[in-house]
């Protein structure tokens, strides 16, 4: 073989590791950036709640603090689903040849069981973040509902500082648990029609 031939097959197989190494590198770029927004979201929305417990001044402001706080957790878990769906669509399209067929149908399992997941998660966001931003406009307009309800059963889940409020109508939720509510007792509740939060309590 002459060493023109040679330099050129060597010249070839470089540049075949140097454009696999460039694909490694930029797949693992992309993975680390999931795994880096997922933390942030997490991070984010681990503060929000802690604001919600420890530093909202009033039950509207805790009311924000947790729809913002709920909203990048349900953010951070449709990262890491995206995560794991782009690392199954890597694993099972862009290199099949390098895993088994039974990796292959386990790696592209986990990516429609997770793609499925993902496709819950969407309209509970959506629906929150809808349902969470009509009622900040109602409560920015001075719509708020003032009922009164027979309260059937509270729900605090141990030392929770949430309660969750059934009652002969509707369910509510307090998202600062410092009344005394009592099952069987009607109370006079002011909430958000949309989300169901309690803004005021006042004991009939």
């Amino acid at each position: 073989m002459g060493r023109k031939k040679r330099r050129h097959l060597q010249s070839s197989a470089q540049l075949k590791r140097e454009v696999a190494n460039s694909k490694r590198a930029r797949i693992t770029r992309i993975i680390y950036s999931f795994i880096m927004v997922m933390v942030a979201f997490v991070i984010l929305g681990v503060s929000f709640m802690v604001l919600r417990t420890f530093f909202a001044s009033s039950l509207y402001h805790a009311f924000i603090y947790d729809w913002i706080g709920t909203a990048l957790l349900y953010l951070a878990a449709l990262t890491l689903i995206a995560f794991f769906v782009y690392t199954s669509l890597v694993i099972t399209i862009k290199n099949p040849q390098k895993v088994g067929k039974r990796q292959l149908f386990y790696f592209g399992l986990t990516g429609v069981i997770c793609f499925t997941i993902g496709v819950f998660i969407v309209p509970q966001l959506s629906s929150l973040t809808i349902n969470s931003v009509g009622d900040m406009k109602d409560y920015a307009d001075g719509v708020m509902h003032v009922d009164d309800f027979k309260v059937v059963d509270v729900y605090t889940g141990g030392h929770s500082t949430i309660a969750l409020i059934t009652t002969d109508e509707r369910d509510l939720t307090l998202l600062i648990n410092n009344y005394q509510i009592e099952e069987g007792t009607t109370y006079r509740f002011t909430y958000m029609e949309r989300t169901g939060n309690i803004l005021n309590v006042e004991e009939k």
